[in-house]
């Protein structure tokens, strides 16, 4: 396999797939799946054909989310543009479909023009649409003084992580940013920034300078939502005493927005729907479901209740056993859930101290015992007996298998006296 002078990239747009020539076919252009291509590739080598199925699938499924970052910034339908246009951004009639964003057509973004040093950052289509956005602070400060700018959560056309990794992908290479909010899971945290080589920033302590009055409008903040209204700052930390990340349109505002229903209300509580954030209704739960060990509220459909311990858990998380053909919340509770599936179902060898699935797979061995003077009569799986065998450490006498026998008759324990009695 070769790429051609395009360097993989499709002449359709296919931002999934690869361009490749293939010189076992004479030379002939063609097109595969990313994914797929790079499986051919990795099992072409002596080293990819000794890796676990696992790994080989997780290889690809990396491979194909990184190529498809790629090619989406280099298709030519989507170009970068960082300016202070925050109205075009946050404008539902210059976004291509849903952003899923409690801020647009709010007329709110006067905030990042008026109160922070701020540029809006955004990659737009052929038609000029808005396929990607976040915002960047241009000036945020760390705890040891160093300055950074930073790109916020982004938000993409039907929250299509691909396209949010592109823009930060451009933002990178055009030298834009140095650190941004983690793609994807984790976007509510408002410490889940990254540097260049995605190394976590958790442990740095972000402000930035915020000039804002109580009557001044504001958008709602991911990240930077703690003011302190006396230093003209606001952090990710939690130092300042005033909360931003509240969707009224100002400090002044009584009431809350559910983002979710879309609505205003009087009180809200952070939600989760397929990892996204929401502000919901704290009188309209009825379609999430609390999971304790997360503290949180997650929507019904990223959810299960494990099959042994009846606790919510999200999908995500789920342990599934392939022998109850169940999901469990955790290892445990699918390791006994399986113990008790194979107590009930499978067949026990006493000797192995194990269940296996079929009956067959077991068979019936003699033990001698000693205070007894007999035989007991104990189950051993096909494969330990026919080791034991070759080792002469079970042996075999008319079909029935002994643990030990007479040394001086070559026979069972007992086998002469039981024949002449009977």
């Amino acid at each position: 396999f070769e790429t051609d002078e395009l360097k993989g990239l499709c002449e359709d747009g296919d931002t999934r797939s690869i361009r490749y020539i293939n010189h076992e076919n004479g030379g002939k252009v063609f097109k595969m799946k990313a994914g797929k291509l790079y499986r051919s590739l990795i099992l072409e080598t002596e080293f990819g054909k000794t890796l676990p199925e696992q790994i080989v699938t997780y290889l690809c499924e990396e491979f194909s989310a990184d190529w498809q970052t790629y090619t989406t910034g280099q298709l030519p339908k989507n170009r970068l543009c960082v300016d202070k246009n925050f109205e075009k951004i946050y404008s539902s009639s210059s976004c291509m479909g849903d952003f899923h964003s409690c801020m647009v057509d709010r007329k709110l973004h006067y905030f990042y023009t008026n109160s922070v040093d701020a540029s809006a950052a955004y990659l737009i289509n052929e038609e000029g649409k808005v396929t990607a956005r976040c915002v960047i602070y241009n000036k945020v400060t760390d705890q040891d003084g160093k300055i950074w700018r930073l790109a916020e959560r982004q938000y993409a056309t039907d929250e299509n992580n691909s396209l949010k990794r592109a823009l930060i992908d451009a933002l990178i290479k055009g030298g834009h940013i140095d650190g941004y909010k983690k793609v994807g899971a984790g976007c509510g945290d408002s410490r889940a920034f990254v540097d260049l080589e995605e190394n976590s920033l958790s442990d740095r302590k972000f402000r930035i300078e915020c000039d804002l009055d109580w009557d001044d409008t504001l958008s709602y903040q991911d990240s930077f939502k703690w003011y302190n209204e006396s230093k003209g700052t606001a952090d990710n930390y939690g130092s300042g005493d005033i909360a931003l990340d509240i969707t009224d349109g100002s400090l002044n505002g009584e009431e809350e927005y559910d983002d979710f229903h879309e609505y205003n209300c009087r009180e809200t509580t952070t939600v989760y729907y397929h990892g996204q954030e929401y502000y919901c209704d704290v009188e309209n739960l009825g379609e999430f479901t609390w999971i304790e060990q997360l503290e949180e509220y997650h929507h019904d459909s990223d959810v299960l209740s494990c099959s042994e311990c009846e606790e919510d858990f999200l999908k995500e998380d789920k342990y599934y056993s392939e022998i109850t053909e169940e999901d469990y919340c955790c290892e445990e509770c699918r390791k006994k859930a399986e113990q008790e599936y194979k107590k009930e179902n499978w067949h026990y060898s006493d000797y192995d101290e194990e269940y296996y699935e079929h009956a067959e797979d077991i068979i019936i061995y003699r033990v001698w015992n000693n205070i007894l003077c007999e035989y007991e009569r104990k189950t051993i799986s096909v494969e330990s007996a026919q080791r034991l065998l070759e080792a002469e450490e079970l042996h075999k006498l008319n079909g029935k298998l002994y643990d030990g026998i007479d040394e001086e008759t070559g026979l069972p324990y007992a086998y002469e006296m039981n024949e002449i009695n009977v």
